[in-house]
This record gives C-alpha cells, structure tokens and sequence, in this order.
C-alpha cells in the first residue's frame, strides 16, 4: 500500500496533463499559490477552496485523499494546525514547490512555530488540481566549486 501511495504521488508531481501547452505561466502559477495562502492564514477555507479544481487530491505522508466537493475541501483546510508565510516558490511545468515557515495562525495553534515545510502545488488552468507535502527542499550550493 505504501508504494502504492509513494507511486501516485510521483503520478500526481511529475506527470504533466494533458494539453500542457496550455499550462499556466509560472507568474501565473506562483499567484494562485500566494492566494491560496493568504486564504489559508486568514482562516478563510471556503475561499481556499474555490482555487482547487473537483476532485483535487491532496496527500500528507501516506495518505492520500480525493476531495470531490468544496465543502469537503474547506474542512480539509480547516483541520490543517499551521498557517505560514511563503519564502520560496520554484515552478517546473504545473508544480510550483513552496517552502513556507510555519506559525500560529487565526484559528490555527501550530504544532511546529517556525519550522520549514513545503508542498508541492500542481495548477491547471488556474486551478490546482493537487497539493502534497514534500521534503522542505535542500538550497543548490552557491558560489564556485572546487
């Protein structure tokens, strides 16, 4: 089951849709993941909601769920313990990876106040069809190399 899970969310990150070249641009990408954000600080579910596609996927560790309402992805949403602000967003294609520290929030006592995290948003057609919690990615060394 496990690997079954892991394969999907490798599915779910890296396989383009269908008709990619209509693929949003990575300004465009990077905005719906900032909204989505303030929507999640603000305690705002509902409007965190709307910037998903139905069903959307979303998938913490091993669990991997398909929402097909928005009232389900609302509570989906209200259950999470952190909000956070953005310090990076990488786009590849449809993923824009977020590394967020995490905080406090309206509504939301964080288990983990300023810690890294970091999920990986897939967005079609300004909607985002899946969200994952990833490793909070290692920085590419800067300056020369010997």
């Amino acid at each position: 089951m496990r690997v079954a899970a892991c394969a999907l969310l490798a599915a779910l990150v890296v396989v383009p849709v269908a008709g990619a070249a209509h693929a949003d641009s990575p300004a465009a990408t990077k905005r719906v993941v900032r909204t989505w954000s303030t929507h999640l600080n603000a305690y705002d579910n509902a409007g965190a909601a709307r910037l998903f596609a139905r069903p959307a996927v979303f998938a913490q560790g091993a669990a991997v769920l398909r929402l097909e309402t928005y009232s389900d992805i609302a509570l989906w949403h209200s259950l999470l313990p952190c909000a956070g602000r953005i310090v990076s967003i990488a786009v590849k294609g449809e993923t824009a990876t977020a590394v967020f520290v995490l905080a406090n929030g309206k509504h939301r006592r964080c288990d983990a106040p300023g810690q890294k995290a970091a999920a990986a948003f897939r967005v079609h057609r300004g909607k985002i069809v899946s969200w994952v919690q990833v490793p909070v990615p290692v920085p590419a060394p800067s300056g020369p190399t010997a």
